[in-house]
């Protein structure tokens, strides 16, 4: 498990600096939208298509624009749910302008920008939240088109709702995507540092809550590097997938696999006291084809991720030392 404890003292960095980027696209994103917003509002005027009046427009430009302006001025702490709130005071907006406004084509003209906000939502948000609230965006306006005599236009409508559900699904797709690939190891699907760091703060937050234990396992694979040099590198990859796909058999559903480094994992077992832990694994470790060694910490009261991970580390280093003592005296 060599230097897995530096490893994440130079890894949190980057992992912060993931949620910073994160955050300035979110921000830059709800700018551009809004602004998207308030330039069709503009449009509006110059072609003198307004909604209700040209007071209502300006107005609505100017919420547009005050909600442009939010991210650049509150920078980090501009927070995700304004953007939410914006979506749905769009959806507020839109639907009251279909009920109230004119002709047909300025009721349909209301919700050509939905497919846009679904991708908003949907590369955004968590799946439930856009999900539910891009539904009621059309709930919202299908109701307001009920009010009205332009009924002719709910093919148009239907049209409009196909696309955003698709533009919704696709950017829920991808972004699911993406999350993947940035905590998982490629070679073997166990989780990467990156998608440990958020595992294991989020198991301790809830053993926070609820006093569960929470057990943390530091494996190390024995003489892997011998692996490597005497069977090749294809062989020393097919040994670390094989203990990966050994423990996800053997282990429960709830319990977290991630790899680490070259030959370096950490099981996490929440709701696990350190004998059943310490049980679990030495039964496991029987039946691997690959042998290993590991070291075992549960978690404190005091413990940080970093303080959890050095004890597991310290007591692996403990192990091999002591199994190296046995090899020695056999």
């Amino acid at each position: 498990m060599a230097g897995w404890c530096a490893g994440t003292e130079i890894h949190l960095p980057d992992r912060i600096a993931s949620s910073a980027a994160r955050s300035a696209a979110f921000a830059r994103v709800t700018t551009l939208a809004a602004a998207v917003v308030a330039a069709t509002g503009v449009l509006d005027l110059v072609t003198g298509s307004v909604n209700l009046s040209t007071a209502w427009t300006c107005l609505v430009i100017a919420l547009s624009l005050a909600i442009a302006a939010m991210p650049m001025l509150l920078g980090n702490r501009f927070h995700p749910l304004a953007g939410l709130a914006g979506c749905w005071a769009f959806t507020a907006i839109t639907a009251l302008q279909v009920a109230a406004g004119g002709d047909a084509i300025m009721a349909v003209n209301n919700l050509v920008l939905y497919p846009m906000i679904s991708c908003y939502l949907g590369w955004f948000f968590r799946p439930g939240i856009a999900r539910t609230t891009v539904a009621a965006q059309f709930a919202v306006s299908a109701a307001a088109l009920m009010t009205t005599d332009h009924h002719e236009v709910f093919r148009t409508w239907a049209n409009l709702a196909l696309a955003s559900y698709f533009c919704l699904e696709v950017a829920l797709y991808l972004r699911a995507k993406l999350d993947q690939q940035i905590e998982s190891d490629p070679l073997t699907g166990a989780l990467n540092r990156t998608g440990l760091t958020t595992q294991l703060r989020r198991e301790m937050a809830v053993a926070g809550r609820t006093g569960a234990p929470l057990a943390l396992a530091a494996i190390d694979l024995d003489d892997f590097k011998e692996t490597n040099d005497r069977l090749g590198h294809f062989a020393g990859d097919q040994a670390l997938t094989a203990v990966v796909a050994h423990l996800k058999r053997s282990l429960r559903v709830q319990d977290t696999i991630a790899r680490t480094g070259g030959d370096e994992f950490v099981v996490l077992l929440p709701d696990t006291p350190a004998a059943v832990a310490a049980a679990t694994l030495r039964r496991v470790r029987v039946d691997s084809s690959t042998p290993w060694t590991f070291g075992l910490a549960v978690l404190g009261p005091a413990d940080t991720p970093e303080t959890l991970m050095a004890r597991a580390d310290d007591d692996l280093y403990v192990q091999k030392r002591r199994r190296a003592e046995i090899s020695r005296a056999d």
